[in-house]
């Protein structure tokens, strides 16, 4: 079939999807521009509805029903929200790859997730106390794991190797993006905490509903499992595939690394700086807005570079150098100038990173045919994080400090992690 060379080789009416044996090579077809974009604002909308709770939404909710614990409680509830997590991702992952429908194997899964999503944060919106929160968190949870087994597939199974980084790359733009619309999103409905929770996911079912209807997805043959066996496709041995399991555990230090700034910076900046929670979020949106433009640039450049040089390993290793440095100057901040620096040099690396590391993770998937399952326990390495970090961060922000306010040991061994991510990405040997 001939397409035009401003649409991918995926777009077709929903009508004409037909039955075809798994693939088990790599995509070889080029995606086309409207994929790649239909492909970038899906991801905006499914980050958008990740980066929001965590650098706002969350935090706001649960400083407001509990201030003097917050950073407790907070971790209490990231915590339990990503073990259950921790269980849904792949169990999703492993089911949408032999779901059988009219509809293809991710579509009812990302259309049904967000279903369930909002029926959680709404819950999560209108708690009156920490353990509904807790209830509404969990429900979320259980849709957000839905939504990812749908979208991060789509790499490995439909991307060519030599588009990856330029994928990647928007990924990490809209990555990025998202996080500075929750940052000023966030600060404009602390008056409304339903419509807080819920935007993120209204506008996310829209633009699935656009990615649904213009990218057509093939209806794949796919074997009869037991539910043994396929949730038995959920383990791994490591030693066989050690470079997809150095991959991952890159992944999570830099996501650890990373995840101590997203889920304390809010209140960072209330109890190192003195800002009220209102100011907090405009001035994170002042750095979002400023960051953008050094994510866009680290995340294009080095998405684009990759592809070019057909080199992952230097991007990630750069990157987790990068990070490091911002980690340290946050533990030494003491004031805004010195924060939005720090904030600078960890948003070029996260850049970097994310228009990278997607890329190579495709590049080391062992088995394309069973891209959801692979894909989904490579995102357990940005799921775990999320619980790893608030108990993690909860216990350093206590040392020597009975207010729970010990800044420099959290940024200080974020620092060490973030450093370690390019140490055991050197081990990788099938990329390069």
């Amino acid at each position: 079939m001939t397409t035009s060379p401003e649409l991918p080789t995926d777009i077709q009416p929903t009508t004409a999807d037909s039955p075809v044996s798994a693939p088990e090579a790599a995509p070889r077809s080029r995606v086309g521009r409207g994929f790649l974009c239909l492909f970038g604002l899906l991801n905006f909308g499914m980050y958008l509805t990740v980066l929001m709770p965590a650098l706002f939404s969350l935090p706001y909710k649960v400083q407001d029903l509990d201030p003097a614990g917050k950073t407790v409680s907070l971790g209490l509830v990231a915590s339990i929200g990503a073990m259950v997590s921790l269980v849904a991702g792949p169990t999703a992952g492993v089911l949408s790859d032999r779901t059988r429908s009219r509809w293809g194997r991710r579509r009812p899964w990302l259309l049904g997730g967000i279903v369930i999503a909002l029926l959680g944060s709404s819950v999560v919106a209108i708690a009156p106390n920490l353990g509904i929160v807790i209830l509404g968190w969990v429900i979320v949870a259980l849709g957000g794991a839905g939504t990812s087994a749908a979208v991060t597939p789509i790499v490995a199974e439909r991307v060519p190797e030599q588009q990856r980084g330029t994928v990647g790359a928007i990924v990490g733009v809209a990555t990025q993006l998202a996080g500075v619309l929750g940052y000023t999103i966030g600060g404009l409905l602390t008056g409304s905490l339903l419509l807080l929770f819920l935007l993120p996911w209204l506008l996310f079912g829209a633009l699935a509903i656009a990615w649904v209807m213009a990218i057509g997805e093939e209806a794949v043959e796919v074997p009869r499992n037991t539910l043994r066996e396929m949730f038995a496709l959920m383990v791994f041995n490591p030693r066989k595939q050690r470079d997809f399991s150095l991959a991952w555990i890159g992944k999570l230090l830099m996501q650890v690394s990373l995840a101590f700034l997203t889920t304390y910076q809010l209140y960072f900046l209330g109890d190192r700086l003195g800002f009220t929670p209102e100011e907090a979020g405009q001035k994170l949106a002042l750095v979002g807005g400023i960051g953008i433009l050094v994510t866009m640039t680290f995340a294009v450049v080095s998405g684009m570079l990759s592809d070019k040089l057909g080199r992952r390993k230097v991007f990630i290793v750069v990157s987790s150098a990068l990070a490091a440095v911002g980690m340290v100057l946050m533990a030494a901040t003491d004031g805004f100038g010195l924060f939005l620096a720090a904030v600078l040099c960890i948003l070029g690396s996260a850049g970097m990173f994310g228009s990278v590391d997607v890329a190579m993770a495709s590049d080391l998937v062992p088995n394309r045919a069973q891209a959801g399952r692979w894909m989904t326990i490579y995102n357990l390495a940005a799921t775990l994080p999320t619980a790893l970090a608030p108990l993690m961060g909860s216990v350093l922000l206590t040392l020597g400090s009975t207010a729970g306010t010990n800044y420099t040991a959290l940024f200080g061994v974020g620092a060490a992690v973030a450093a370690s991510t390019g140490a055991v990405t050197l081990l990788v040997r099938g990329v390069r």
